[in-house]
């Protein structure tokens, strides 16, 4: 089968090693950087250097492949402004509509969206059929792009929209990230939950989305969604360090959206995650009921 990621990022090259690697597929792969040419040539048949608005390059990037599987994400800090976040998605879907008729090879569409377009559900459970209700401009612009690809789907064309959770993994392991907050004091009572997919996780969803001819939204995150300070907990003492303690009588400068992403459609139509959990299980808390 002919594919092409777009983006090759840390989630796109690990996909294209993945396949590459297996060697069924003819793979062409996209970068907005031309210094990382060569190093993506070793993983493709072909490498494209373009900015999604690039009507012209995207058509070059597709021609031919029966697959493509968007995996975007804004160059920058945690920090990345709203107008990026349209560069990045909205106007990359809206060129793709611009060329999609003249690939006519072209028969499924893949995107890692996010869950962050569920918005905040006060700790409650959401899944694909919670209407979401993004709580801030990025939020409304993933929602936006995810509708503008939606749209690209017919009769002949699939569109499946895989709505990641945060994603760890070979390097972006969480003790690293966390280390800082040994011992340390935190305003509020670290109570929101958050959701989590391994990196190999998300490459394995992506070739299975693409063997099972897969279509429509799935959430993937693993089985146990963690509170802030249950995360905390378990990754710091995993590594031997002090625990955080937390201030609730402090407010948080920000409160981070507090929802549980439930799986369950992941495991009906047929995915099994490598990590269901993060780390050590939790001492008999009930996870995912819907796993």
């Amino acid at each position: 089968m002919r594919i092409t990621i777009l983006g090759c990022g840390y989630v796109g090259t690990a996909l294209a090693r993945h396949w590459r690697q297996q060697g069924h597929h003819q793979l062409q792969l996209t970068t907005t950087s031309p210094q990382r040419r060569a190093e993506l040539a070793a993983l493709a048949d072909a490498v494209h250097v373009l900015e999604g608005a690039d009507a012209a390059g995207l058509q070059a990037a597709l021609e031919g492949s029966e697959v493509a599987v968007f995996s975007l994400a804004p160059t920058g800090t945690s920090q990345v402004g709203a107008e990026a976040y349209e560069a990045t998605y909205l106007r990359s879907f809206e060129a793709l509509e611009q060329v999609l008729p003249r690939l006519p090879r072209l028969r499924q569409l893949i995107y890692t969206g996010s869950c962050s377009v569920y918005g905040d559900a006060g700790g409650g459970w959401v899944d694909e059929t919670t209407p979401p209700v993004p709580r801030d401009r990025h939020g409304q612009i993933l929602l936006a792009s995810e509708q503008r690809l939606q749209a690209c789907g017919d009769g002949q064309r699939r569109v499946a929209i895989l709505r990641l959770g945060a994603i760890y993994g070979p390097g972006r392991e969480l003790e690293p990230r966390l280390h800082r907050l040994a011992g340390s004091t935190r305003a509020g009572d670290g109570a929101s939950f958050t959701s989590w997919i391994h990196r190999d996780d998300v490459v394995g969803a992506l070739a299975w989305a693409v063997d099972s001819g897969l279509e429509g939204i799935v959430n993937l995150v693993d089985d146990e969604p963690l509170t802030v300070r249950e995360l905390c907990e378990r990754v710091l003492t995993a590594a031997g360090l002090e625990p955080v303690r937390w201030d609730p009588q402090a407010r948080p400068e920000r409160t981070p959206a507090n929802r549980r992403i439930a799986n369950q459609r992941l495991h009906d139509l047929g995915y099994r995650l490598r990590h269901p959990r993060l780390l050590p299980a939790s001492n008999g808390r009930p996870a995912n009921p819907s796993a």
